[in-house]
C-alpha cells in the first residue's frame, strides 16, 4: 500500500526532484547551457512549478552551496583543532579534504560555472568562507588585539580562496599532475598561517 505524502512531504519531494535533476543536467551540459524548463521537463513537472520552488537556476546552486557548507565547516574546524600542528599534520587533512572535493565535483563543477555569471552565486561562494574563516576559532580567539583577529581573520579567508582555487583547477578541471607537490605548497602555506595566526 502507497503512502500519501503529508502537502509539506509533496512540496519538498518536488524540490528535491528539481535540485537533482539540475545536478544531473549541470553535469551533461553545463550550467550556462541548461535552462530552468529542462530542469523542469527532467524533473517530471512544469516550468510554472519549477518557479514556485525558485525563482532561477541560480537559487538551485545556492542549495547545493548549502549542502556544502556545513561538511567543509566541519573540515576546517578539524584543521583549526589540530593543536601545534605539523607539515605532516597539514599534508594529511589537505589529502583527506581532497576527497571531499572529489567525491562533490559535479556540485563543485556548477558552482564554478555559476560564479562567473551569477552574482547571487558570487556573492553566497564569498559569504560562505567568510562564515568558514570565521568559524576557526581557536586560531582566530588566539588574537585578543581586534586589528590582529580581523589581519588573522584575512589571512585565513585568503587561504580558503587558495585551497578552493588550486582544488578547483586540480580535481575538478584536471590539471593534477603535480597534485602532491601543490599539496604539499598549500600545507606550506597553511602552516605558516597557522603559525603566524597564533
Amino acid at each position: 500500500m502507497r503512502v500519501k505524502l503529508t502537502r509539506a512531504e509533496q512540496k519538498q519531494a518536488t524540490r528535491d526532484a528539481l535540485v537533482e535533476a539540475a545536478r544531473v543536467l549541470f553535469v551533461e551540459s553545463g550550467y550556462t547551457a541548461t535552462t530552468a524548463e529542462a530542469i523542469a521537463k527532467a524533473a517530471g513537472v512544469s516550468r510554472a512549478t519549477f518557479y514556485l520552488h525558485f525563482r532561477s537556476k541560480a537559487e538551485i546552486v545556492q542549495s547545493h552551496m548549502a549542502a556544502l557548507e556545513d561538511p567543509i565547516a566541519e573540515a576546517y574546524a578539524r584543521l583549526d583543532a589540530i593543536v601545534d600542528p605539523t607539515l605532516d599534520d597539514v599534508v594529511a587533512w589537505l589529502e583527506e579534504h581532497a576527497g571531499f572535493w572529489r567525491e562533490h565535483r559535479p556540485e563543485f563543477a556548477s558552482m564554478e560555472q555559476a560564479l562567473s555569471h551569477e552574482a547571487l552565486v558570487s556573492d553566497e561562494w564569498f559569504a560562505m568562507l567568510r562564515r568558514v574563516a570565521e568559524g576557526m576559532r581557536n586560531l582566530l580567539g588566539r588574537q585578543s588585539d581586534p586589528d590582529a583577529r580581523r589581519r588573522a581573520r584575512l589571512h585565513v579567508t585568503s587561504m580558503l580562496m587558495s585551497t578552493d582555487r588550486n582544488f578547483h583547477f586540480a580535481l575538478v578541471q584536471g590539471h593534477d599532475e603535480n597534485f602532491r607537490e601543490l599539496v604539499s605548497v598549500l600545507a606550506e602555506q597553511w602552516l605558516f598561517c597557522l603559525r603566524r595566526a597564533g
